[in-house]
């Protein structure tokens, strides 16, 4: 029996089951060790770079970076999703919901007007989508539907990091916008901000190889779109604690409630192989020193670009993540996989 998983608004946060009868015993959910191929999700081509958006519900939208449209080049593809448990097989995994509809603080809709901004016959990468209302703003008469999406594109020869919003109107689509302050004549990418949207976090091979950096903003959080499409510098540092002389890439940041954590992805020697998924805890203002997530998460092949949504930090005992890899076993190329990450005892000082 399978059960969708539907995220309550009750302070207790429990999750209620809304295929089958009664409360789930568990709210937190059993700990999703091994990960699972999102076969429902992923194509014969590369799929990669997901944004998993906050969700109260367990029904949300996956981006990702897919070939399935344009062969050739990668471009932006959204998912209707559902969580689910499967009792026969006792985990935890995500089915295609592409057949219902339902409600969201930014819809399917806007979403995807979004992505046919960004989209371009380029690569387009790294996207991550924050909604006005409930991540920016999030104060009581805040807009609704009004979303900001960035990513990374190569219309230039090199990747530099844009955004596409529609904060002015609901139904006025604006950009793609250079973020000019941040963008060097290398490739720069996968954007991510601190909870607050006090720090904003990137990688870049501006100084040779791969490395993390960050630059602090001297701003409300109201004010990040006039920041963003400012001229004016910000002084961006590299981040010694995550950045080694090898390709450190693709920083996500958890970072609320009980999570402050930076995972990313690295080539560093002492891996399991190829490019592997690392954790690093935030201790005061300074990450920790970086720790490899071990053989039941990395394989020999690479694992890319990790992401935990945070709505579900609250509904879970552990961190969610979903992340890409190209090991045997999948649809083609680089699949979309889901497993549990830190649990809460494992990413809290």
């Amino acid at each position: 029996m399978k059960r969708s998983l539907a995220f309550a608004l009750i302070a207790s946060l429990a999750f209620t089951l809304t295929s089958c009868p009664g409360p789930w015993a568990d709210r937190n959910g059993k700990f999703q060790a091994t990960p699972i191929n999102l076969e429902t999700i992923n194509s014969e081509f590369d799929d990669y770079n997901s944004n998993l958006a906050q969700n109260k519900y367990g029904q949300d939208y996956l981006i990702f970076s897919s070939k399935r449209e344009r062969k050739d080049v990668f471009n932006l593809v959204i998912k209707p999703l559902e969580l689910e448990y499967d009792d026969k097989k006792d985990q935890l995994g995500i089915k295609d919901n592409s057949i219902v509809s339902w409600g969201s603080d930014v819809t399917v809709y806007h979403y995807q007007k979004l992505m046919d901004q960004a989209n371009q016959h380029c690569n387009v990468l790294g996207p991550i989508a924050y909604s006005l209302g409930r991540d920016i703003i999030n104060r009581g008469n805040s807009p609704q539907n009004r979303a900001l999406l960035l990513f990374a594109d190569d219309s230039a020869g090199n990747l530099q990091i844009k955004f596409v919003h529609n904060f002015n109107d609901e139904r006025t689509f604006e950009g793609p916008f250079e973020v000019k302050w941040i963008n060097s004549p290398q490739d720069d990418a996968y954007p991510t901000f601190s909870y607050d949207f006090s720090q904003l976090y990137f990688c870049s091979n501006r100084d040779g190889d791969f490395d993390i950096f960050e630059v602090k903003l001297p701003i409300q959080p109201e004010q990040l779109l006039e920041t963003l499409l400012s001229d004016k510098p910000q002084i961006i540092v590299k981040n010694k604690q995550l950045s080694t002389p090898y390709d450190d890439k693709c920083p996500y940041v958890v970072q609320g409630g009980w999570s402050q954590v930076m995972y990313f992805t690295s080539n560093r020697p002492a891996g399991q192989g190829g490019f592997d998924i690392y954790y690093s805890l935030l201790d005061g203002t300074k990450w920790r020193e970086p720790v490899n997530m071990g053989s039941r998460i990395n394989t020999k092949h690479d694992e890319y670009r990790p992401i935990v949504p945070r709505q579900l930090t609250n509904n879970f005992g552990y961190h969610l993540g979903v992340f890409s890899s190209n090991r045997p076993g999948g649809k083609g190329g680089f699949d979309l996989y889901m497993a549990g990450f830190l649990k809460q005892n494992e990413s809290k000082l």
